[in-house]
């Protein structure tokens, strides 16, 4: 009994050893391990933060160009919008001038087709009453782009007794329309003021095409 106590004492022994050796290295893989994946989280966490950082940071790059695009299309439009606003204005004191001019020039129609003189020192007289054919006024309406039919006599009794036209050409452009001077010189001076309207405007427009391609 004695001798079998004796052999199993080194056989214990051996088995404490292993055993110490087993749980020794099932402690330092299990440090290692607690530690390993301590270290992987704290990677993982601070990879993650990152991300989130790079990512808040391109979203706000974002954000800060799409305000800066649309603060930059809002200056845009306000610029284009007050120069369109200039623009008007130009060309609305331009009709008033244009309107103006018309005005005293209508005042001045009956003080230059009333009276007139042979010379200076003559004394004033009555204008002659003015003839303006059908003709005339025919052509005169052709050139400033109208083309309608004149309102002038219709017909005329000829000496035969036969009606003669009173408008178009032959014959009928000699007939009087029955324009007088005054009439004449107020359609010029209304005239005028609308060339010189479509004159500022076309001026407006192109200011305003140059000026944007600027």
């Amino acid at each position: 009994m004695t001798g079998l106590l004796a052999l199993l004492r080194p056989a214990t022994w051996y088995v404490a050893v292993i055993a110490a050796v087993v749980v020794g290295l099932h402690l330092n893989w299990q440090d290692g391990y607690d530690q390993g994946y301590a270290k992987a989280q704290g990677e993982g966490e601070t990879a993650i933060t990152k991300l989130r950082l790079e990512h808040s940071q391109e979203q706000q790059g974002i954000a800060d160009a799409t305000a800066k695009a649309a603060a930059k299309a809002l200056g845009d439009l306000r610029a284009e919008q007050d120069r369109g606003d200039q623009l008007a204005t130009r060309l609305a004191t331009d009709k008033a001038t244009f309107r103006k001019t018309t005005d005293r020039l209508n005042g001045e129609i009956a003080r230059v087709t009333t009276l007139y003189r042979r010379t200076l020192q003559s004394p004033p007289e009555p204008m002659p009453a003015g003839v303006f054919t059908v003709g005339f006024v025919r052509v005169w309406n052709a050139a400033n782009g109208i083309d309608t039919a004149m309102p002038a006599q219709q017909t005329q009794q000829a000496p035969s007794g036969a009606a003669t036209p009173g408008h178009g050409t032959g014959a009928a452009d000699s007939l009087d329309s029955g324009v007088t001077q005054p009439l004449v010189l107020a359609n010029q001076i209304r005239n005028g003021e609308l060339h010189s309207s479509c004159r500022a405007q076309l001026n407006r427009l192109i200011d305003w095409t140059l000026n944007g391609s600027n």
